[in-house]
């Protein structure tokens, strides 16, 4: 948002108070103590706070306006039952420590698809796009009996903006970021990793043990094919969405990409079962 209204620059500097700041009364932290970050350091590290100052920077309005545009707390009309739209409160609703939380993915509800739904718009080329799951169905003899229409899609930031992100995000699997292990050999990988508490039942509180880790990206970043996000709920042996998460989309990623470079008469049934989100834009004419 911040760069789409022209407010930063990827080279903007952040003082990041040595990893902590307070918001409506509620400490924030990093996981690592940052000094001055960029923006795009700030992506790349995954600064809480730097995520905090740039949005109150943004204000609630702004921030608001973005998150509805693409497309949280809206069902996004895919061809399955039972979708649910999540939540994203109006500013007029927000308490102190809202814009703070928000800022850092809480206070929100949203589903994976969504979220697999906004990266797609960095990775297609700016377009929020309507996702599908049933391509075509093919009767006996081969015949199309239903085939799905062009995605509705909508442009919601510009082409130099996408560049902008693109650019950040694959600094994110590179040294220095907090997805190295997202790699993929032979190609460039752009992303975000998540990391958040879960809610405990017996407290209405956030837990201080269970987590929930993820990792949304697309490959290969200059061209992309399609956009993946993994969730893991409760992880063992670690929590931090680039420690458990990333490794995953890498292994998935490498099949899916292998899979994709096969001619379609050879594939035959190799068990290779990907779940994600076709890019619209680049490749364009290879779905799946």
């Amino acid at each position: 948002a911040a760069l789409e209204e022209e407010i930063e620059t990827l080279n903007t500097k952040v003082d990041c108070s040595e990893g902590e700041i307070e918001v409506g009364g509620i400490r924030i932290r990093d996981s690592h103590k940052h000094g001055v970050l960029t923006l795009k350091e700030i992506i790349q590290k995954s600064s809480n706070v730097g995520a905090v100052k740039m949005t109150l920077k943004l204000g609630p309005e702004k921030f608001y306006k973005y998150a509805k545009i693409f497309g949280f707390g809206d069902k996004t009309g895919i061809d399955l039952t039972g979708e649910v739209s999540g939540r994203v409160k109006p500013p007029q609703s927000w308490s102190g420590t809202t814009i703070g939380a928000m800022a850092i993915g809480y206070e929100v509800m949203v589903t994976p698809l969504q979220v697999l739904r906004a990266y797609s718009v960095i990775a297609n080329g700016g377009y929020l796009v309507k996702p599908y799951v049933v391509a075509k169905i093919l009767g006996p003899d081969g015949r199309v009996l239903r085939q799905a229409g062009r995605p509705e899609r909508v442009r919601v930031i510009s082409g130099e903006t996408v560049k902008r992100l693109r650019e950040a995000f694959i600094t994110v699997t590179e040294k220095g970021g907090t997805a190295l292990r997202a790699s993929v050999y032979g190609d460039t990988v752009a992303g975000k990793t998540g990391t958040s508490r879960m809610i405990d039942p017996r407290t209405g509180r956030y837990s201080r043990r269970d987590f929930v880790s993820s990792f949304v990206g697309f490959v290969p970043a200059d061209d992309p094919l399609f956009a993946l996000i993994v969730v893991i709920w409760k992880p063992e042996g670690g929590y931090y969405g680039g420690q458990v998460a990333a490794p995953v989309f890498s292994a998935i990623a490498e099949k899916a990409l292998t899979y994709k470079s096969i001619p379609m008469e050879d594939r035959g049934d190799n068990n290779i079962l990907v779940v994600g989100q076709p890019v619209r834009g680049g490749r364009e004419s290879q779905d799946f």
